[in-house]
């Protein structure tokens, strides 16, 4: 549409690489004839780069150039339209304050995320956060307001479509202290078709990577299990069990799943390890539950963002053990009591 006149038009050119008579732009006294009606020769230009290409600056687009161009393009539209019309999924966006720091999500980055899986099912994502909340992750009433939004925004946005069957797919992209993540994992259940992806710092992407690794998962076991149950998560950070003493007191049986490496924040690159890692939450709950009972369990959790949620999914309201989840915090002097889930 002009801008002026508001009228629409056309500005799309048809744009041969070699041009169609040997006197045109990359001209062949041969070629030309040739190629003239050629698919592989052709190219579709708005005016501007139309004009660019064969007139303002003819020696930067050799054909080489332009044909570079073209395979990248066609490439990239070829992925785009393999996705088969049904693998749709509804994009979930899911923040809250880190200590004083928000969450940077956006619908554009999930996207990126998404393509040659699915395609985004709408416009817009669908955004669980509170914004601009007064307070910070080491206040009470940080954890009561935030737990509530989020159950109050997961009872009205997302509820309503898991019970009319609206939704086939949903794709989770969140930042927020894990405790809150956890909740989430326990609201979006096992039950749905739900995929989670995983914030990377080197080098920065929420795609998955598909190179294999040989990171395993390791569970100490305590030697006296007779005691108040406690799961350690040391995955990206060492937690050491002092900490837990000095929150709970000695009468504590500590189960631990770390990793068969260094701890790290960025170990979890691919989707094999986060499936790996619910298999491993599975046996732990049950093994734990065996020992212990139904009491309550206490988790202090130092790990990756996706795996936080996938510990919710994991979790059945059922038949595993109530979860107090404690948050590490250095206004509290270190880890202290968030959320409970029964």
């Amino acid at each position: 549409m002009d801008i002026l006149t508001k009228k629409k038009y056309n500005s799309a050119y048809i744009a041969h690489i070699v041009a169609d008579k040997p006197g045109g732009p990359r001209g062949d006294a041969i070629r030309s004839e040739l190629l003239c009606d050629d698919i592989s020769n052709l190219m579709l230009l708005c005016n501007e780069h139309h004009n660019l290409v064969d007139k303002v600056d003819i020696k930067g687009h050799s054909e080489s150039r332009l044909l570079a161009m073209k395979r990248q393009h066609e490439a990239r539209i070829r992925r785009i339209t393999d996705i088969a019309p049904n693998m749709s999924s509804e994009i979930i966006l899911y923040g809250a304050n880190i200590g004083i720091n928000n969450s940077p999500l956006s619908y554009q980055s999930a996207c990126e995320a998404l393509l040659h899986d699915y395609y985004p099912a709408n416009d817009n994502a669908i955004e669980l956060r509170m914004k601009n909340v007064p307070f910070t992750d080491d206040s009470d009433a940080y954890w009561m307001i935030e737990e509530a939004n989020l159950c109050e925004q997961f009872k009205l946005q997302i509820k309503p479509r898991l019970m009319q069957g609206n939704t086939n797919h949903y794709s989770v992209f969140a930042l927020a202290p894990q405790p809150l993540l956890i909740k989430l994992g326990v609201l979006l259940n096992d039950l749905n078709d739900v995929k989670i992806y995983q914030k990377h710092r080197e080098p920065s992407t929420w795609k998955w990577n598909i190179v294999s690794s040989n990171i395993e998962y390791i569970i100490h076991e305590p030697e006296d299990k007779t005691k108040v149950p406690v799961l350690v998560f040391s995955l990206s950070a060492t937690v050491t069990y002092d900490r837990i003493q000095k929150t709970l007191g000695d009468n504590t049986s500590i189960w631990e799943i770390t990793l068969s490496g260094t701890p790290n924040n960025d170990f979890l690159k691919t989707e094999a390890l986060l499936s790996n890692f619910r298999r491993t939450i599975r046996y732990t709950f049950d093994k734990i539950k065996s020992h212990h009972g139904c009491t309550e369990l206490h988790i202090f959790p130092a790990m990756p963002v996706s795996a936080s949620v996938e510990l919710g999914r994991v979790w059945m309201p059922k038949v595993d053990m109530p979860m107090v989840i404690y948050d590490a915090n250095k206004v509290k002097n270190d880890f202290y009591k968030t959320i409970t889930i029964k």
